[in-house]
């Protein structure tokens, strides 16, 4: 993964606002650290937050291009990594749906798989799901 460094305090115009956010985010993470399952908690709860609060995806470049990070892993895993991760991956969505998971976010992961289907596969599946 990329490395990152922490943005400047100077640099930021509303340094007060900052400090609280930073706070804030301290505070859950040590709540968060007390709890049973709270910093997997925490996680899906900023998850959730970075989706609802940026327009759209997220860059995600504070903590490296995971983008990036995953589009080369994908490239360079075998068919076999690639389904028994996806699937894996699809287990942990449906976890995450009932936990919560970010509306938008579930509907892009879906939209990939629509758009890796061939179109064949798409009718097949919208003539399955009609009846």
């Amino acid at each position: 993964m990329t490395k990152h460094a922490p943005i400047p305090i100077e640099q930021i115009t509303e340094a007060a606002n900052w400090r609280q956010v930073r706070e804030g985010l301290d505070m859950a993470l040590e709540a968060a650290q007390r709890m049973p399952e709270g910093r997997r908690a925490l996680g899906e709860a900023l998850c959730a937050t970075l989706d609802t609060c940026a327009a759209g995806a997220p860059a995600y470049t504070a903590f490296g291009d995971i983008r990036e990070d995953a589009n080369w892993w994908a490239d360079c895993a075998t068919p076999v990594e690639v389904e028994l991760y996806l699937a894996a991956t699809l287990r942990r969505v449906h976890r995450l749906n009932r936990a919560g998971m970010a509306e938008n976010a579930r509907k892009r992961v879906f939209m990939e798989l629509w758009n890796a289907m061939p179109e064949k596969d798409q009718g097949a599946f919208m003539r399955k799901v009609a009846k």
